[in-house]
């Protein structure tokens, strides 16, 4: 497809771009009511990219709509709730049902800071990504991870409305690599722990999202790549 029709690749890459700055803002961070506010004015949900393509994405889009139906307004008690399911399941104190580290899942030992997070750090270094909490926080967190391939999507945007098909395809099979050795081989476990500890239908639902979306791109990619 690269190089046959560069409008209808852009908006495609656009839309992927868009998913993963959603999906990176949603576990990188606490949610602030700013966000949550903005989803439900302007219908971010309703407008996620490939709902069709993804049994799993239309189901969450659903669930997360729901939630936002059945408030009657987004009070401070919401917050409230939200804001500890997402402290619960990912910073802390206590032990985390769903830790959001990529080395917790691969290694036998669910340490931080192992051969995972370097091999992640190796990925970012070539396109000059640097964490803005390194080396604090481990490179593999979930939320690094999708801003990274954030980073990678506007990049291919930026070289395809230059036409420089060459640069594309390479940024485009350095995101499928990515994909493949390191989120799609955590993902599932990552959101399945998501799912069966949320309080919240907005984590699960913002979960269910997540692997579906992360498993469709790579096919995407192959489109895109003309595969």
């Amino acid at each position: 497809m690269i190089g046959t029709d560069n409008k209808k690749i852009i908006f495609l890459l656009e839309m992927r771009m868009f998913a993963y700055d959603l999906l990176k803002h949603t576990f990188c961070q606490e949610p602030s009511k700013n966000f949550i506010e903005n989803l439900i004015k302007e219908e971010i949900m309703e407008n996620f990219p490939f709902i069709e393509d993804s049994q799993s994405i239309g189901q969450g889009i659903n669930e997360v709509s729901g939630y936002f139906i059945n408030m009657s307004e987004f009070q401070d008690e919401e917050y409230e709730k939200l804001h500890w399911d997402f402290t619960k399941m990912f910073i802390g104190p206590n032990f985390l049902p769903a830790p959001p580290w990529e080395s917790a899942y691969l290694n036998e030992d669910r340490l931080l800071f192992q051969e995972e997070t370097l091999e992640v750090r190796k990925k970012y270094l070539k396109y000059y990504f640097l964490p803005k909490n390194y080396p604090h926080e481990p490179d593999d967190h979930i939320g690094l991870e999708l801003d990274f391939m954030y980073r990678l999507s506007k990049l291919t945007i930026e070289l395809a409305e230059k036409q420089n098909t060459e640069e594309v395809i390479k940024v485009l099979n350095d995101q499928d690599t990515f994909l493949t050795e390191h989120l799609l081989q955590w993902i599932d476990r990552f959101t399945d722990d998501v799912i069966y500890h949320a309080d919240t239908d907005f984590y699960k639902g913002m979960a269910r999202v997540l692997k579906g979306y992360l498993e469709l791109d790579r096919t995407i990619i192959k489109d895109l790549l003309g595969f």
